[in-house]
């Protein structure tokens, strides 16, 4: 199975934050129980040690005849007391609890020694299980520890007393914590990476704006130092980006103004020769001439995207190139599957759209136009019955003035520029255009218009 990884900055923050925390936060209350319990065992160690120094003492107190009814009374659900003439250990070892014990009972019997204090530390479980049981098991339940301590005249009292558990790390309480920490981090750190994510949500934003419109409004210059720099560094490649588009743009409709006024001063002097094989081509000539400078200022225009956005029915928009490629003798036919709502510039797209079905209703023998919604994409596909093209060269037809020879020449119109108009058109729509061509024989051109959410 494939791990987790968030897709988004703020949700990669929050995991190395949650992650980070709660570790953090695990090892911490292991350090805190740790000291906790040494703490809480040290108490209770010497709180037994008490204990048995004063079962001791009130036994050696205590006449022979009334210390076996005492043992009894002094013994406990926790501490289990006899008094007999022999000890219940037959020797003592080097526990680390007869020191608390040896101490504790200094004060009424004076130094103790290893031969009048014996102690043996051993665990078992509730169901009274030796300790090789419980290191099996690896999870002891109590610990007893067995004391036999001789007594002035000789006698001995045994006690067998129950120490304090050590607590586990994951209790109730240690767990509560970390899972209220857990959830303080996926609301603060939401919050927080949202906060810091946001400003990079809005450059995404800009820079898709900035592909479809060259002439949307700059960024607000908000956020942190960091932020507005690089705001301002946006906003500034913007303006180069129009002043670029828009120097170009006024460049060739100069100099289409200007091609214009002497091939129109060329053809008023053609038509005046005589009728003859020469006149013919001249005036041929320069009406290829007037083609390209209008379709290179077409190209041009493309690019300045100065045309507002409004919503649209799309397969109205298909509907009406198809009737006007019909109009004028083109095969072309748009197979209507219900209304589709886009959100684009409408004369460009449509300059754009016809071009492709002109291509394919003049070169490949018939457009067939079809239309669907892929997500948040509108698709339009348009196929066609010709020869396709060649591999190699399903890319390099969309360069400016790229003619495929076999089925494109200048007597039949084309200067090149066709597909190239159509994908600047769309890719100014935040989209793109491919050729592939289809199993079944024929070019198909396959177009993309994404949508904004809501469109």
């Amino acid at each position: 199975m494939k791990p987790f990884h968030p897709d988004s900055i703020a949700g990669r923050t929050l995991v190395v934050l949650l992650v980070g925390l709660t570790l953090s936060h695990i090892g911490s209350m292991a350090l805190m129980s740790t000291d906790h319990h040494d703490s809480s065992m040290t108490a209770a160690e010497r709180l037994c040690a008490e204990r048995g120094a004063v079962a001791a003492r009130l036994l050696e107190r205590a006449p022979p005849e009334a210390r076996s009814a005492l043992a009894v009374d002094l013994s406990s659900p926790t501490m289990a007391v006899a008094w007999a003439a022999a000890p219940v250990l037959a020797s003592g070892d080097d526990d680390p609890h007869a020191g608390h014990l040896a101490m504790a009972m200094a004060t009424d019997f004076g130094v103790v020694d290893g031969d009048r204090l014996r102690v043996a530390h051993r665990l078992v479980d509730s169901g009274g299980r030796n300790f090789v049981d419980n290191l099996l098991d690896g999870f002891p339940k109590d610990r007893m520890m067995a004391v036999s301590f001789r007594l002035s005249d000789g006698s001995w009292a045994n006690f067998d007393m129950e120490m304090a558990q050590g607590a586990s790390l994951w209790t109730r309480h240690v767990v509560l914590s970390t899972l209220t920490m857990m959830a303080a981090i996926l609301v603060i750190g939401a919050l927080a990476t949202g906060w810091i994510g946001r400003p990079l949500a809005a450059f995404a934003k800009a820079a898709d704006r900035l592909g479809r419109d060259v002439a949307a409004p700059p960024m607000d210059g908000g956020g942190p130092r960091e932020v507005r720099e690089a705001v301002t560094a946006f906003n500034e490649m913007q303006n180069r980006i129009r002043r670029f588009v828009e120097d170009r743009t006024r460049l060739l409709a100069a100099i289409s103004h200007d091609l214009r006024s002497p091939i129109t001063r060329l053809r008023l002097r053609a038509e005046m020769l005589d009728e003859g094989e020469g006149r013919a081509r001249m005036l041929a000539d320069l009406g290829e001439m007037e083609a390209m400078v209008t379709s290179t200022l077409d190209f041009a225009r493309a690019d300045a995207a100065d045309e507002p956005t409004q919503a649209i029915d799309l397969a109205a928009l298909l509907q009406a190139v198809c009737d006007d490629a019909t109009d004028i003798g083109l095969a072309a036919a748009y197979r209507w599957d219900g209304r589709l709502v886009a959100t684009c510039r409408p004369a460009a797209l449509k300059r754009a759209l016809t071009n492709l079905v002109e291509n394919a209703a003049r070169y490949g023998g018939g457009a067939h136009v079809a239309s669907r919604r892929a997500g948040r994409d509108l698709v339009v596909t348009v196929d066609d019955d010709g020869p396709g093209i060649p591999e190699a060269e399903l890319e390099a037809v969309f360069a400016p003035f790229t003619r495929l020879e076999s089925s494109r020449n200048r007597r039949s119109g084309g200067i090149g520029l066709g597909l190239a108009v159509a994908r600047t058109v769309v890719r100014a729509h935040g989209g793109d255009i491919a050729l592939a061509n289809r199993p079944e024989g024929g070019l198909r051109a396959t177009v993309t218009l994404p949508q904004e959410e809501g469109a």
